[in-house]
């Protein structure tokens, strides 16, 4: 029996994972999936002082609250990017890091300083005061990349405000990416995701990475389980 911890993208919270998690648990696994503070099932938690290393710090007072061990630790794209930290800062606990459709991190950069110049313009036009603190707004239900119209609907109504400090703050890495740990990296491929343009090829091209494309869109933990899901369960 292995243990999953899967962490959600931007604007989602713990419940973006639950379609994912049955079918972990189905298979006789121990799965759960943990929001952040702010966002998601914790949206009445949003303040100013809420940014990345809140996040991370969050995640590894669970982990050492409840004394988990031996995780396959999961991140789907913005999740990722805490998946990464945690990796970095407690190796001792994780057994395997996931990486679904997300960034590498990298030491001294912030999520603006990946993504397209073009798609951070945008973004920034679109930044919202909420509770006294600046947020990203969730994207329309069209750009979700979910074919079927009701399960992107629902999607859309969970969605919440993310803290814009998140994607603007440069984040610190200590070790490099993986920190010694086995990795997988799961890459969306029908259609790819703009705002990750690049990430499959630099995935790709790390030394001892499991790269494993899967015909699905970014959003694949709700719009494609089933896969995501058997990627998982066939983590060596």
């Amino acid at each position: 029996m292995r243990t999953y911890v899967c962490l959600p993208g931007a604007w989602m919270g713990a419940w973006s994972w639950q379609f994912v998690i049955e079918r972990l648990r189905a298979a006789g696994h121990e799965a759960r999936a943990l929001p952040f503070p702010g966002v998601g099932e914790r949206a009445a938690e949003l303040s100013p002082a809420l940014d990345n290393d809140v996040f991370l710090a969050d995640t590894l007072a669970v982990l050492e609250k409840e004394d988990l061990r031996d995780i396959v630790l999961v991140g789907h794209s913005f999740g990722s990017l805490i998946a990464g930290l945690v990796t970095d800062r407690m190796p001792e606990r994780i057994a395997h890091l996931v990486i679904v459709d997300g960034g590498i991190p990298q030491d001294g950069q912030s999520i603006f300083g990946r993504i397209p110049p073009e798609i951070v313009a945008k973004r920034k036009k679109l930044v919202k005061v909420v509770n006294g603190t600046e947020v990203l707004p969730f994207a329309p239900v069209g750009s979700l990349i979910i074919d079927d119209p009701e399960l992107a609907t629902w999607t859309h109504r969970q969605l919440t405000p993310h803290p814009l400090a998140c994607y603007t703050k440069p984040i610190r890495l200590y070790n490099p990416p993986g920190n010694g740990r086995p990795m997988t990296y799961i890459a969306c491929t029908k259609p790819r995701y703009p705002v990750s343009v690049g990430n499959h090829e630099k995935a790709e091209a790390m030394p001892g990475l499991r790269f494993r494309p899967i015909e699905a869109g970014h959003n694949c933990i709700i719009s494609a389980p089933d896969l995501v899901a058997a990627e998982l369960l066939a983590i060596p």
